[in-house]
């Protein structure tokens, strides 16, 4: 398998469609999204950009955000400054709209039987009330999406997408459902605000949001249902940009209460710029982001997502051929790495990346880190390598090849 890992985008979800009224995009928010979000509104020769509005987006103007037609959705990009968020969600906590992302309910007896069908990751062994990463995988092996899987009881399943499948994935596991399965597949994109509050402060700071019981009922790696102002709400403790944070499932009328106090109670909003910088401080990658077809789990370093095996014996699932030859010694030409660059210039997505004077790759993400003062990105590299040079805009850029994370979870709070 040999390829350049250069990302295409694609004007939808990957799957031919957006989800309704609307056209997926992907992101960059370095320069290039500044003058995307900034500019004329509209693709050379498509016309105006159509895409959903958030619940909340009414609250979002009062804070005065800086909106950008983003996956589908017009988006918070940043509020008071990118720069601000990051600062406030590494010293005390920041809530985010991720109401984007997609998400749906996978009820009755086999629902784990039915979602062992499409990912890669068992869901069969995750114990009810936990909160995990997965992966799922086409049948060449490459990444489809990389979800969050919640295992709320015995007979239900919440599946939160990627920003680009948010359609796609749940078609795949619809498409699994079997007639004597007795299993549904109930979409919630429309009907609900799923909101994250992250930050060393967290916890604390949250006491005075939802009560001072809440937080610290729910450990972490964990989800549960409670009432939450008489409704009921799914409360998971699971963080998103390498510290510690939780994420809420609740109503559009839930969701405002809880955006409005946690502004009394000195959670600053924060927005998708801030927090695509530091998910990428903390290694925590998306698809097609950073996970460009054709990158498998083994080239991205999601092996440990995919279960070979499961009661039954050797396991059926897309992919699970290709992925088997790689597990067996299939050379891997390339794995994904993280480029720190030395000197005060950026890279950004698609910046090529060189060794020895020989092309080698090209950066698939990049920002600037305002954790390690420096310029970061992440490319598909040979494995050997351990020092490259960076092309931004014409001039090269020395960089050192470091593992994820560039950054380490303070309360091991990153979860793979």
């Amino acid at each position: 398998m040999t390829f350049d890992f250069l990302p295409v985008i694609q004007p939808d979800d990957g799957h031919g469609h957006a989800p309704s009224g609307s056209r997926g995009h992907d992101h960059d928010h370095g320069e290039d999204a500044h003058q995307h979000a900034h500019g004329s509104g509209h693709e050379l020769g498509q016309g105006p950009i159509q895409t959903n509005v958030l619940a909340l987006a009414s609250m979002h103007l009062k804070n005065r955000w800086h909106p950008a037609p983003v996956h589908a959705f017009t988006v918070p990009l940043w509020f008071a400054g990118a720069y601000d968020e990051q600062e406030a969600a590494r010293e005390r906590a920041v809530i985010l709209d991720r109401s984007h992302l997609g998400r749906f309910y996978v009820t009755g007896d086999r629902a784990a039987e039915v979602l062992a069908r499409v990912l890669a990751t068992d869901a069969r062994r995750l114990a009810p009330g936990t909160i995990t990463r997965a992966v799922a995988c086409r049948e060449d092996g490459s990444i489809l999406d990389i979800p969050t899987l919640v295992h709320i009881d015995e007979a239900r399943w919440l599946v939160i997408t990627g920003p680009r499948a948010q359609v796609r994935l749940r078609e795949e596991i619809e498409a699994a459902v079997r007639l004597e399965d007795g299993v549904e597949v109930r979409d919630r994109l429309t009907e609900s605000v799923l909101l994250s509050v992250q930050g060393p402060q967290a916890a604390k700071l949250l006491e005075g949001v939802v009560g001072p019981t809440i937080p610290g009922a729910v450990p972490l790696g964990e989800a549960h249902e409670m009432l939450l102002g008489g409704f009921r709400a799914l409360v998971a403790h699971h963080g998103e940009m390498g510290e510690d944070g939780y994420l809420f499932l609740v109503s559009p009328e839930v969701g405002e209460h809880i955006w409005e106090q946690a502004a009394a109670a000195q959670i600053e909003p924060a927005g998708l710029a801030a927090y695509d910088v530091m998910r990428l401080e903390a290694g925590l990658i998306e698809a097609p982001t950073e996970a460009p077809v054709p990158a498998t789990p083994f080239h991205a370093g999601l092996e440990a997502l995919v279960d070979f095996d499961g009661p039954e014996g050797p396991r059926d699932f897309p992919g699970a051929e290709a992925l088997r030859a790689l597990r067996k010694g299939v050379p891997i030409e390339r794995i994904l790495r993280g480029l720190r660059l030395e000197g005060p210039r950026l890279a950004k997505r698609g910046s090529r990346v060189t060794a020895s004077g020989l092309d080698v790759g090209a950066c698939v993400s990049a920002a600037f880190s305002p954790v390690l003062g420096t310029g970061i990105a992440v490319a598909y590299l040979p494995p050997h390598l351990d020092r490259v040079e960076v092309d931004t805009d014409g001039v090269p850029q020395p960089a050192t090849v470091v593992d994820l994370p560039f950054v380490a979870g303070p309360r091991g709070a990153i979860a793979k």
